[in-house]
């Protein structure tokens, strides 16, 4: 099955339409104040959300920008907050 050349040009055309319609984000934004930007080939992710590491509480902040499987840049981390030991280990 041979195509004609105007057969051609509209094949190619919708095809870069969905192309370019997968890179196009949609905006979620969580209760935590984190905000993600998901597409069909990548996403970027801006942190902000609560959580306790080491037995101290904090905020997860900053970002992470993933293509396709891959993480490409990531800048999180732990802050914590100015109280120290909020919640105690078992003693």
């Amino acid at each position: 099955m041979k195509l004609d050349q105007k057969s051609r040009k509209k094949a190619l055309l919708l095809l870069s339409v969905i192309f370019l319609a997968m890179l196009i984000p949609i905006k979620i934004q969580q209760k935590d104040g984190t905000i993600q930007y998901k597409a069909v080939f990548y996403s970027v992710t801006d942190f902000h959300q609560p959580a306790s590491q080491n037995y101290r509480l904090g905020t997860i902040q900053g970002r992470k920008i993933r293509v396709l499987f891959w993480n490409v840049y990531d800048t999180t981390e732990f802050i914590p907050d100015d109280i120290e030991h909020v919640l105690s280990p078992a003693e």
